[in-house]
């Protein structure tokens, strides 16, 4: 069982982290390339499963069923809906590794991977954020 001081002292026990994908830019011959895609660490965080199965507005006005709520310190930064995000139960190195669909899978058996998926919501508030996957 988890201790209250530990839930206290340790309110965000998870790291999610984003993927991006680079802005197209023209090259001298005016050729657009695209770079590559990464992985960024956004910061500490808190995912709890949805087990009710409820559903959120996302854009549009259209009703999403969630798989898990995400909630974040107010330092991390706002994620823009349908970036894909990854919650993990530790820091990783390599963040490549999480570009590897294999890797995410295996990480995932392990219980390395709690959450992946596309960000549908993000909702910044006062004392915390909270991203809906």
């Amino acid at each position: 069982m988890v201790g209250i001081s530990d839930v206290i002292t340790n309110q965000y026990p998870h790291f999610l982290y984003k993927r991006t994908s680079g802005e197209a830019v023209q090259n001298a011959n005016g050729s657009w390339e695209s770079s590559e895609a990464a992985i960024v660490f956004c910061g500490a965080c808190r995912e709890e499963t949805n087990g009710k199965g409820a559903k959120i507005q996302a854009a549009n006005g259209v009703f999403r069923e969630f798989s898990a709520l995400v909630h974040t310190p107010v330092e991390v930064q706002r994620v823009t809906e349908g970036t894909e995000v990854f919650v993990l139960t530790r820091e990783i190195e390599l963040l490549e590794a999480l570009l590897d669909a294999d890797f995410v899978e295996q990480a995932k058996a392990e219980g390395l991977v709690r959450i992946s998926g596309e960000c549908l919501k993000f909702d910044e508030g006062r004392l915390h954020n909270r991203l809906w996957v």
